[in-house]
């Protein structure tokens, strides 16, 4: 007898997708592959009714449930999994009534081993508060879904030190606090939220709006990350004219510049906090760090770099002043350490 390849579920809210503009949840379900012999499960990635011809000519089988974390579904396929092996059993493809496509035909026992499946999963067991179908299963088994009000109290700039300059990954982790809080309020272990983080970014977005940068504020920053105005407007998006006269004060510099640049600083800190690491392990505390005299040796030694040799040597400068760390030029073979 043939046995079912289970291909499990990783991340815990996976089978969860909800679509911009809709106004509800994809419907999910668990699939049997006649032809690859897979059981997994998933969500429906089409809007409305479209049904792909494998699932139309009965080659997947796809059976419903709703959105279960992962945990979830991953132990219930293996609960149906014996009745996947009787289908994979007892099967064959065959020609529709009309003679014109091949399809799958179940036989007496895969029938009753399908039957098995959608009693297994309860089709139309159960519903919760909001008219949802659960199919009976446990809260706990089952992806919860808060809306951004109900999530949200409108204070959370002050509760979470939400600033002009706060960074997309800080608003992530405030995020996930968030989502680790609302997981207390129930019976569900996985929440999502969708919106929450437009929100968060909005509130950040808001204040940045109300106190942009100076062109003085904008000038020093670029200095500071060793950036010439040519790679900050690339980096921005800008054209390098445009960087000119904001930093002359000639145009007003937009809110949404402020937490690019905190980006910007963030990522900097990050490479040098990586460079007195790198010093700290090494066998030599007194190993020299490589830099670069211009940005064909930089991007010789790390191809797609989307920084420059400036800011490297910047980088450089400030892992010295706290490692002690001599620094010296890539030798003529282009040796890439940092």
């Amino acid at each position: 007898m043939t046995t079912v390849r289970i291909i499990e579920c990783t991340a815990p809210d996976e089978l969860y997708r909800r679509y911009d503009q809709e106004s509800k949840a994809q419907a999910a379900y668990i699939e049997l592959d006649l032809r690859e012999g897979t059981l997994l499960a998933d969500y429906n990635a089409e809007v409305g009714n479209a049904t792909p011809f494998s699932v139309y000519y009965g080659f997947e089988r796809r059976y419903s449930i709703p959105a279960l974390t992962a945990e979830a579904a991953n132990r219930v396929m293996r609960e149906i999994a014996p009745f996947a092996d009787r289908i994979l059993a007892d099967w064959e493809q065959d020609l529709d009534r009309n003679g014109n496509n091949v399809v799958a035909r179940l036989g007496e026992d895969a029938e009753a081993a399908e039957e098995e499946i959608i009693k297994h999963l309860g089709e139309d067991d159960g519903y919760d508060t909001f008219g949802l179908s659960t199919q009976g299963f446990d809260p706990s088994d089952l992806v919860t879904e808060w809306d951004v009000d109900g999530a949200t109290n409108g204070s959370e700039a002050e509760d979470y030190d939400i600033t002009a300059d706060t960074t997309d990954a800080r608003l992530d982790e405030i995020e996930q606090e968030i989502l680790s809080d609302l997981a207390g309020c129930g019976e569900g272990s996985v929440i999502v939220c969708p919106g929450l983080d437009d929100y968060l970014r909005s509130l950040r977005d808001e204040l940045a709006e109300d106190d942009p940068l100076t062109p003085a504020e904008l000038r020093t920053a670029r200095e500071a990350l060793g950036l010439t105005g040519d790679h900050l407007a690339k980096r921005l998006g800008v054209n390098p004219r445009t960087l000119r006269s904001w930093e002359q004060g000639r145009d007003a510099i937009p809110g949404r510049i402020r937490p690019e640049i905190a980006e910007l600083k963030e990522a900097t800190t990050e490479a040098v906090k990586q460079l007195v690491a790198e010093v700290a392990g090494g066998d030599e505390q007194s190993e020299a760090l490589i830099t670069y005299r211009n940005d064909e040796e930089y991007l010789a030694a790390h191809p797609g770099g989307r920084w420059s040799a400036s800011w490297h040597r910047q980088v450089c400068a400030r892992a010295a002043e706290e490692t002690g760390a001599r620094i010296d030029y890539a030798d003529a073979e282009g040796d890439d350490e940092e």
